[in-house]
């Protein structure tokens, strides 16, 4: 595992016709750089595959059981390493936990 808050960086290959979609969104003023938009993306898949776990194991998991494992989660997730990489992810941070509660029927 990695430290905390520490960026590591890393090579990826993308075909061209990535990088130049990439581009243009930089060029729009979507994401500030190449890197901002794959730390995005990189966010994003990992937030979509981190709920698809919680929905198979909320399958397995009573309804309090789940509630309490999420907010667990969330609050790992908020005073952890995520936090130090900016306002956007801890707004997708937020989504997939507005997307939990409404899963669960919580604060309702």
């Amino acid at each position: 595992m990695g430290e905390t808050g520490t960026d590591h960086p890393i090579s990826v290959r993308l075909p061209g016709y990535v990088v130049e979609k990439i581009d243009e969104l930089v060029k729009e003023k979507e994401f500030r750089s190449r890197s901002d938009f794959i730390k995005f993306a990189v966010t994003m898949a990992l937030g979509q595959i981190m709920m698809e776990k919680a929905r198979e194991r909320a399958k397995r998991l009573t309804e309090e059981e789940f509630k309490e494992e999420a907010e667990e989660a969330w609050e790992k997730l908020k005073t952890g390493e995520f936090e130090e990489e900016g306002p956007e992810v801890l707004d997708v941070l937020k989504e997939i936990r507005e997307e939990s509660k409404r899963l669960t029927g919580a604060g309702e």
